[in-house]
């Protein structure tokens, strides 16, 4: 563990950039962009001609799976070390070591780029008269800081996200009153009726619409939360494959009609919504406080990217929050010690199980968030965060050029034990300053929610929803995990591999 230590102390320099033309850089000693080694270098799978490393990939003859790339970003770890090269389709660095990573989002571009939702990207593109951009998701450049820029003001200031709690908690206490009057069962995944919640907050919260997704008739595969649920999944889950692929630009394959025909529903449910919405108010409606009515609001945008932001949003919180959710509960419920300094925490901050959460309590909830974090660390979003480099940047001796896809592997480096104390335990309290089990853990090394203004927008916001979840769920249950050992399916995000199985015993306190 000694020379593991020191060898990764060795390794802990900025990145240099290189421009296009001749200029000396300093990396790991190199100075001169002539003398450092080529991308092709770096250890990796052997690449071919045509295929690089897609081979990997392939049935039968590959041993990566592109729904366990945790697993495969872990395989890679152990072969190759702290910085892996492949080659599927695109130029792709894996980095793992969390100062390699710092050094990599220490870039001064004034635009981070990345590359994905390229069939997002590509469908949109080719329906003009529906939208102005491929999306704050997957656009680039000076028009995607045109979206971000101004949708993100009533979505990341933390005073905005305050003006939620209220509604938040209504919808979260009436989940709470139907899991009690529907006597749920440990033998039902409790994953759909968590997206169900989130559909539910993101409604009201996002656009002041109540989908009743908890109604009997809602229940039914044909209705529209239902459907609206199944266009979120149906579009997050191949978008990681289409990304990989090709044929997709020559023909409509399968998992791309799937991609199209769930845009297409979302589209439709957020026309909808907005056009009643643009109808109904002939003038500015000063107690709409959802985040609709804010866009709405704004001179620099018009309908077609208000449309196309409410699309990304159905599509980024249902399945997001809710499989952090999901993980958040599993951690929990298997480690009861945790579970009773949560409920003691919450008992104090809510006397009795109706007492009304406001912003303040939500502040309070120290433990609740160390735990929100630390299954963040343990289960991320996303097995890590990705870039697209803009220039030429020389990284531990090697160049990396420009047009290359960087992808940080957070989720893998967030269980190494030379990063973190016993990293497969479930510890919130290393998040707790003031702990005597508080860890200085490198700010880069657990990247749940991206990092800069790439980040994801509705970061706080998921962050509040999962916290007065887990604080209405656990005031009123003791809640114990009935299933086996939760992995991951990396799609777009990290989704639960099994079926969330808990169990919900009513406390009296």
């Amino acid at each position: 563990m000694l020379k593991l230590s020191k060898k990764i102390a060795n390794n802990r320099k900025c990145v240099s950039f290189v421009s296009n033309s001749a200029c000396s850089v300093k990396s790991n000693g190199v100075n001169e962009k002539g003398n450092l080694k080529p991308f092709e270098e770096i250890p990796g799978p052997k690449s071919y001609p045509v295929v690089g490393t897609l081979y990997k990939y392939a049935p039968f003859i590959g041993d990566y799976n592109a729904e366990a790339l945790d697993k495969t970003a872990w395989l890679n770890w152990r072969r190759y070390g702290s910085l892996v090269r492949e080659s599927p389709g695109v130029r792709v660095l894996h980095v793992y070591d969390p100062y390699d990573i710092e050094a990599v989002f220490r870039q001064d571009h004034r635009y981070p780029a990345r590359r994905s939702h390229v069939a997002m990207y590509h469908y949109r593109l080719n329906k003009p008269h529906v939208y102005n951009t491929g999306g704050l998701l997957s656009t680039n450049g000076p028009e995607w800081w045109r979206l971000r820029s101004t949708f993100q003001k009533n979505f990341t200031s933390p005073q905005s996200v305050k003006n939620h709690v209220e509604k938040t908690d209504n919808v979260i206490t009436e989940f709470v009153q139907w899991i009690k009057d529907s006597n749920i069962s440990h033998n039902e995944d409790f994953l759909p009726f968590l997206n169900r919640l989130n559909l539910e907050v993101i409604g009201t919260v996002a656009f002041n619409e109540r989908f009743r997704s908890f109604n009997p008739e809602e229940q039914d595969p044909n209705s529209r939360s239902s459907k609206c649920i199944k266009a979120a999944f149906g579009s997050n889950s191949g978008i990681m494959r289409l990304d990989k692929g090709f044929l997709w630009r020559l023909f409509q394959t399968p998992l791309y009609k799937t991609l199209a025909d769930s845009q297409e529903y979302l589209e439709k449910v957020a026309q909808k919504i907005l056009l009643e919405r643009v109808h109904f108010f002939d003038h500015d409606d000063e107690n709409d406080s959802s985040l609709l009515g804010y866009f709405l609001k704004q001179d620099n945008l018009d309908l077609k990217d208000v449309l196309g932001m409410m699309v990304d949003i159905m599509m980024a919180a249902i399945d997001t929050t809710s499989y952090s959710t999901s993980f958040c509960l599993y951690h929990i419920s298997r480690n009861p010690e945790v579970q009773q300094k949560v409920f003691d925490e919450i008992s104090a901050l809510l006397p009795t199980k109706d007492t009304k959460i406001n912003s303040c309590i939500v502040s309070k909830a120290v433990y609740v968030k160390s735990c929100i974090k630390e299954s963040l660390r343990l289960n991320p979003v996303s097995i890590g965060v990705g870039r697209l480099t803009q220039k030429d940047i020389a990284l531990k001796g090697y160049l990396i050029p420009e047009g290359t896809v960087i992808v940080t592997q957070n989720m893998v480096a967030s269980r190494l034990p030379q990063y973190v104390k016993d990293p497969l335990n479930f510890k919130p309290e290393r998040w707790l300053r003031g702990s005597e089990n508080y860890e200085n853990i490198h700010p880069f090394l657990s990247l749940p929610f991206g990092f800069g203004p790439r980040s994801c927008i509705a970061r706080r916001l998921a962050e509040q929803n999962i916290c007065i979840t887990l604080i209405r769920l656990i005031r009123e249950f003791n809640i114990k995990w009935m299933g086996d050992e939760l992995g991951v399916r990396t799609l777009l995000i990290n989704k639960p591999d099994k079926p969330v199985s808990l169990s919900f015993i009513p406390r009296n306190e």
